[in-house]
């Protein structure tokens, strides 16, 4: 399990902003039905870096705890996370969720990184000592991936708006039991 990346934990406070895990859960039962649908049931170490956890147990919205380890290669892409966030039902027939263009205009925030990381380190997230001072400059440099990504499929996106760190907090989640 590796802790977040900076854009990793700038999405997921801004996952918890906008109140995502009201609809969607982050924890996937050990049932049949819920593992068929899902992925792989979720295990309590996925979870040791989450403060706070996100489980949740409302699902008006599918779960996400395997988000990023989809097998269907489309929904791994940012290109699809970008458009799902423009336009859910252009995207997912008969969604319900609303869009998000906010995401796609609004400027990242940043300021409170470097606090950040070192109120995760104090809770005992592993990041070394110093992180924080080059933790910009990988936000940076894993945005622009994201970006450039979003380019090469005729989306143009500022690697300093906020759905990029949306997209890189999805497309963490579940990746830690899979690796590529």
């Amino acid at each position: 399990i590796k802790p977040y990346t900076p854009p990793e934990l700038e999405g997921r406070d801004l996952y918890i902003r906008e109140a995502c895990n009201s609809c969607h859960s982050q924890l996937v039962r050990p049932f049949r039905s819920e593992t068929v649908r899902y992925g792989d049931y979720s295990k309590s170490g996925e979870f040791v870096y989450d403060h706070p956890f996100l489980w949740g147990s409302k699902r008006t919205g599918p779960d996400l705890a395997r988000e990023g380890d989809r097998k269907s290669p489309q929904f791994k892409t940012a290109t699809w996370h970008y458009q799902h966030f423009e336009a859910p039902q252009d995207i997912s027939t008969g969604s319900i969720m609303p869009p998000y263009p906010h995401l796609l205009n609004n400027d990242l925030n940043t300021s409170d990184l470097k606090g950040k990381i070192s109120a995760m380190r104090t809770l005992g997230v592993p990041y070394p000592e110093g992180f924080e001072d080059k933790a910009e400059k990988d936000l940076q440099k894993q945005a622009k991936m994201i970006a450039n990504e979003l380019k090469a499929n005729g989306i143009k996106c500022d690697p300093n708006k906020e759905v990029i760190a949306m997209i890189a907090y999805l497309q963490k989640l579940g990746r830690d039991i899979h690796p590529e």
